[in-house]
């Protein structure tokens, strides 16, 4: 019988479980196989910025100079928008390139992928053609946290 697995996946972590046919189990069962943190990917990116140099001021406070209001301290949203996006980009890249290798060390295994809107398209483009045609059943749904049954019981109805 062929390996069959189910993918999930967020900013901050991979799991991954193989499905598990038992003698006299009608549904599969799921057992984890791989299971990755990215602590990074949970922590926003406010909690990262340590350097206050090189940022553009922020429009919340006045400004030290003749005629204008107080110094401004922080960054601007248009410094804020761009950086998220880019850390964004870097995560689902981490996560492809974890995915890409796991399945390419299974060539015969077919995969289920569940991920939040913003990852799963993401996620997806950056596999390879190899790895995205072996994907059975696509999710929108964030499942990372839940257990195991109900993972399957999500995939179940699809």
């Amino acid at each position: 019988m062929r390996e069959h697995y189910i993918v999930t996946a967020d900013h901050g972590h991979l799991r991954i479980y193989i499905e598990r046919h038992s003698p006299g189990q009608r549904a599969p069962g799921l057992d984890r196989v791989e299971a990755l943190d990215f602590p990074q990917g949970k922590r926003s990116s406010a909690e990262r910025e340590i350097d206050m140099a090189g940022r553009f001021a922020s429009s919340k406070h006045p400004m030290t100079a003749p005629g204008s209001p107080t110094a401004r301290t922080g960054m601007s949203i248009d410094e804020r928008l761009p950086m998220q996006r880019e850390e964004a980009r870097r995560r689902a890249k981490e996560l492809a390139s974890e995915i890409e290798v796991f399945l390419q060390q299974r060539p015969g295994a077919t995969w289920d992928f569940a991920a939040g809107p913003e990852l799963n398209a993401a996620v997806l483009e950056l596999l390879s053609p190899a790895v995205k045609q072996r994907v059975r059943r696509l999710l929108v749904k964030d499942l990372v946290n839940q257990h195991g049954d109900d993972v399957r019981a999500h995939f179940a109805g699809v």
